[in-house]
């Protein structure tokens, strides 16, 4: 197993840093290295795409850092096409990604669209029954807790759903996807390691 550390930043729009202990480790783990490591060295937990990926999203605002550098041991890079082969893989992998996070984002749109079917039946029978007991001839405790309360409630709960994956639950997913775009299009250099 190799000694690997966590993605570094050189500048706020420098460059992003990830070590490597192998090339297999930018896109997949031993999940057994813990086990299998001599004792003090340290082991990656996750691959290197997804601390790439982590932190561009780590970032208040997603910009393009000026390049992603992947460092490997010397005797990793005896081969001539590890630099193009890790980038190729790199860019694969964010095209990959890409897919499924927009595949996930329609999946949350459709959800939201159905689940407002039913959400705007409870939010018109909401409203209706909280109408009814807002008439004057209804005692004032009954009015406020059920004209201007319980049922008002109800009302509201039936959209809260629906507008929120409408609207608030696929931001996660379009933060993602302009962060996959940059990454996808970023320079990858690829240093050697004492």
């Amino acid at each position: 197993m190799s000694t690997t550390d966590t993605a570094t930043t050189t500048g706020p729009r420098e460059e992003i840093v990830v070590h490597l202990g192998a090339p297999e480790e930018l896109l997949a783990v031993d999940p057994l290295a813990p086990l299998q490591a001599p004792q003090g060295e340290k082991v990656r937990g996750m691959p290197g795409v997804d601390e790439l990926l982590g932190e561009l999203l780590g970032r208040p605002r997603i910009r393009r850092p000026r390049r992603v550098v992947l460092t490997l041991p010397l005797a990793a890079l005896s081969d001539d096409g590890v630099p193009a082969r890790l980038e190729t893989g790199l860019r694969r992998w964010c095209a990959a990604r890409t897919e499924r996070v927009e595949r996930e984002s329609r999946s949350l749109w459709r959800q939201g669209l159905w689940s407002l079917r039913g959400g705007v039946a409870l939010f018109v029978v909401g409203l209706v029954l909280s109408t009814n007991f807002l008439d004057p001839d209804v005692p004032q405790f009954l009015q406020d807790v059920l004209g201007n309360g319980v049922f008002l409630v109800i009302a509201w709960i039936g959209l809260w759903y629906p507008l929120d994956l409408l609207f608030f639950a696929r931001s996660p997913a379009k933060r993602e996807m302009r962060a996959l775009d940059v990454l996808a299009t970023m320079p990858v250099e690829v240093r050697p390691r004492p």
